[in-house]
């Protein structure tokens, strides 16, 4: 059995599940998410349950079989704790990351029961990610009535463009704001400019956590929608839109990453920045983006 410990919004949640995932299907296992992290937050909801996810929910006690020898209560756990101090990092039964930028190599190499605690946010993970789980993270259900004329019109349009804003956390929430920082309106103006030159007619489709704000700055001489499904409260609906553009411009957010990841389209012209993280000690080890990829 692999439990995952599930964290944070939807992009970091995508990140957990398709490790794990991968990880179970190397080992023929079963996989079970530790959601625990709901019960007390109020900023961010659990979102794996919108996809067709092959996993269930850890219960306390099937997190009390991999955790509970850390308590090193009694002799024999003791005796454990000391050894297993001693042992490769691929053995512990706790796994967790050294930081959500780095690469573990030894992390799909990982047998037994194992909980995992990590954001796993590394473009390596993913480079021969079984198409089984791409196919478990589609939607569940059909897309709501408010959401049919969006789906319609980029399943309809052969030149279709997401472009991704994020702002709210990233200047409201002092940490997110020292660590990531918003991109400069600069960064969308080239992105746009390169898809312009290389798409014909393209058509812009704005997501963001600021809508206001992007209709107020960006100048874009392109047809443009601005996507708003339920005030942002269905982002499920809005990273699979994202996936269905031709197209995408990402932010430095792990939600569009995923929309820009799960596209499809063989020839996809997919932006993402240079600066990821605001912290530029932090930023040359942040590897998110695929060689493929356009880094601006």
């Amino acid at each position: 059995m692999i439990i995952a410990k599930i964290i944070s919004g939807l992009g970091n949640q995508l990140f957990q599940y398709a490790v794990a995932r991968q990880l179970a299907i190397n080992n023929g296992a079963v996989l079970k998410l530790d959601i625990s992290f709901y019960q007390q937050q109020q900023m961010r909801s659990y979102g794996l349950n919108h996809f067709n996810i092959t996993a269930s929910i850890a219960s306390p006690a099937d997190v009390a079989t991999v955790m509970d020898v850390y308590d090193c209560k009694n002799i024999y756990q003791k005796l454990y704790c000391r050894v297993e101090a001693l042992m490769p990092k691929h053995f512990y039964r706790h796994y967790k990351e050294d930081g959500w930028w780095s690469y573990e190599p030894g992390l799909y190499k990982i047998k037994g029961k194992v909980y995992l605690e990590g954001y796993w946010q590394h473009y390596k993970y993913f480079e021969q990610l079984d198409g089984q789980i791409l196919e478990e993270l589609t939607l569940k259900q059909p897309a709501e009535t408010q959401a049919y004329q969006v789906f319609d019109s980029v399943l309809a349009d052969d030149a279709s463009v997401s472009l991704h804003i994020r702002r709210g956390d990233y200047i409201t929430d002092k940490n997110a704001a020292d660590l990531m920082g918003i991109l400069p309106l600069s960064y969308y103006e080239r992105a746009i400019a390169y898809i312009c030159e290389r798409v014909d007619n393209p058509s812009f489709y704005i997501f963001s956590d600021d809508l206001d704000w992007a209709k107020d700055n960006l100048k874009i001489n392109r047809p443009v929608t601005f996507v708003d499904i339920d005030g942002g409260k269905k982002d499920y609906l809005e990273l699979t839109l994202m996936s269905m553009c031709r197209h995408n411009i990402l932010a430095n957010s792990s939600f569009s990453w995923w929309g820009g990841f799960l596209n499809q389209n063989e020839n996809k012209i997919v932006i993402s920045p240079k600066q990821w993280v605001k912290q530029p000690d932090i930023n040359d080890k942040t590897f998110l983006s695929f060689q493929q990829w356009v880094q601006l």
